[in-house]
C-alpha cells in the first residue's frame, strides 16, 4: 500500500507540474528569471515529458510488478534533474524557490531507489 501511495503522489506531482507548465509557464520561467517570451514554448513542450513521467508513475502505482522497471527511469531522470538544478543553485544562477522542486525530485529518486531495492528482494524470495 505504501508504494501505491508513493507512486500516486509522484504521479500527481508530475501531472500537476505539467498542467502548470501548460496553463501558466510564466510561473516557472519567473522563478528561473527567464523573461524571453519564446521560452513559453520550451516550458510548454517540457510539460509533455513531465506529464508522461506522471503517467508512468501512475502505472507503477496501478501495478508495481508489471511496471517496476519504469522506476529505474524515474530514478535517473529525477537525479539528473536535481543535479542540473543543484549546479545552477550553487553557481548562484537560480534561487531557492526554483531549487525546491529539484530537492523534491531528489527525494522521489531516493524513494524510488528504495522501492527498487526492496522489490528486487521480494521477487528473489
Amino acid at each position: 500500500m505504501y508504494y501505491k501511495i508513493l507512486f500516486s503522489i509522484a504521479a500527481l506531482w508530475n501531472i500537476a507540474a505539467a498542467v502548470m507548465l501548460i496553463v501558466n509557464p510564466e510561473f516557472m520561467l519567473g522563478r528561473l528569471g527567464i523573461v524571453d517570451p519564446a521560452a513559453r514554448l520550451l516550458a510548454r513542450s517540457f510539460a509533455s515529458s513531465v506529464g508522461t513521467w506522471g503517467i508512468g508513475y501512475a502505472m507503477i502505482a496501478y501495478d508495481r510488478v508489471r511496471f517496476r522497471d519504469f522506476a529505474w527511469l524515474g530514478v535517473l531522470s529525477k537525479s539528473i534533474f536535481f543535479t542540473i538544478y543543484a549546479v545552477y543553485f550553487v553557481w548562484g544562477m537560480i534561487g531557492g524557490a526554483a531549487f525546491v522542486p529539484a530537492v523534491a525530485d531528489l527525494i522521489f529518486a531516493l524513494l524510488f531507489a528504495e522501492f527498487l531495492v526492496r522489490s528486487r528482494r521480494e521477487t528473489r524470495g
